[in-house]
């Protein structure tokens, strides 16, 4: 991996960190729930980049953002990480494929995110029943979704009409750079 490719996926996942952080504040109706805004920064390596950076952006992301807020190696943050990893696969594969928008790739990754993160809660704590939560877990994933969507449209559209993005293309045409 070259320093140009670490330099990025550390970006990337920094920046997702402390939005990661942010959202804390935010107030969200469920317990441990989050609004997703840090997939953002995952949704615009989807975009950009090969899966290897967006798997290591999305991973990242969530690790470090555990750490900031103090839930690293709990439950929530093994949700986290599963989820986000389950995101960012499911994004990758339809953006390939161009089987939806860029909305409906994203509310894809809210879906896969947090059915993901219902059942390694329900394996965690040995009940089914945390799945009950799950339909407004859906439904209230899906403003992020279309947030994030119209973000990272518009930071992708930026990237490339500046000089920044020459970097950016230059990592996806070096797939194989060690």
């Amino acid at each position: 991996m070259n320093v140009r490719r670490m330099a990025l996926i550390s970006s990337l996942a920094s920046l997702g960190s402390i939005i990661y952080f942010l959202e804390t504040f935010i107030p969200f109706p469920l317990p441990y729930g989050r609004w997703g805004l840090s997939n953002l920064v995952v949704l615009v390596a989807v975009m950009l980049y090969d899966f290897k950076t967006v798997l290591a952006v999305s991973f990242l992301k969530s690790v470090v953002g555990s750490l900031i807020t103090g839930r690293l190696f709990s439950i929530v943050s093994l949700m986290s990480v599963a989820g986000s990893v389950a995101a960012a696969t499911s994004e990758y594969v339809a953006y390939k494929t161009s089987i939806f928008g860029l909305v409906g790739i994203s509310v894809l990754g809210s879906v896969a995110n947090n059915v993901v993160q219902a059942l390694v809660g329900a394996m965690s704590i040995k009940s089914w029943s945390f799945l009950l939560i799950l339909p407004q877990m859906l439904f209230l994933g899906v403003p992020g979704a279309i947030l994030n969507a119209y973000l990272a449209e518009r930071v992708v559209r930026r990237a490339k009409d500046n000089s920044g993005f020459s970097v950016a293309q230059e990592s996806t045409d070096n797939g194989n750079d060690t």
